[in-house]
This record gives C-alpha cells, sequence and structure tokens, in this order.
C-alpha cells in the first residue's frame, strides 16, 4: 500500500480555493434556480454559451490550472489572491453570475 505524500502549503490553498469556489458557487446555482445563464467571454471550453455558475467555475479553474507551469509560485500565488477575491465577489448577495474570472492580465 503505497502512503499518500504530503501536500505543501500552496497545494493546500490551492485545493481550498477550488472547495470554497465551488461551493459558492453551487449556492448561486440553487439560490437561483439552479441554472444562472452565463455568457464565457472565451471559447477554451466548448465555445460561448450558457452555464451554470458551477460548471464556469470549474471549467475556468482547469483551464487556467492548465495554462500555469507547477514551478511558477508568483503566478500561482497571484492567482490565489485573485481567487479569493472572486470568491468574496460572488458571496455578495446581489452578484448573480459572472462573465469570465480573468487570469490573462499576468
Amino acid at each position: 500500500m503505497a502512503t499518500a505524500r504530503k501536500l505543501s502549503g500552496l497545494q493546500k490553498d490551492v485545493l481550498s480555493l477550488y472547495r470554497s469556489l465551488l461551493r459558492v458557487a453551487a449556492q448561486k446555482d440553487r439560490a437561483e434556480g439552479q441554472h444562472i445563464p452565463i455568457t464565457t467571454l472565451f471559447t477554451s471550453i466548448g465555445g460561448a454559451g450558457e452555464t451554470t455558475t458551477t460548471s464556469h467555475a470549474r471549467a475556468e479553474f482547469r483551464r487556467q490550472c492548465a495554462e500555469v507551469k507547477r514551478s511558477d509560485f508568483r503566478t500561482i500565488e497571484y492567482l490565489i489572491r485573485k481567487g479569493r477575491k472572486h470568491v468574496k465577489l460572488l458571496q455578495m448577495p446581489g452578484v448573480k453570475g459572472t462573465s469570465s474570472f480573468g487570469g490573462g492580465d499576468r
């Protein structure tokens, strides 16, 4: 039986951000009747169209993970800070969804 490798602090931060982002996005979906139409501004996840907040959050998170090298700590820390700000924004009661998580202005 193989033992699990310990996660670094940065890896724990990324996983924590991912879980909190999905949790908040799911709350938004439930609050708005399970389906929030969002016009996405990028085509990398299958083209622009309608999607839920949760699926948009998941796809955008994975897209940005694929673009950043594991050894690029500065960019990862920047994206974590930016992601936490986005989670706070989504938690605001007046916010209904999002059009993009950004990430292109690194």
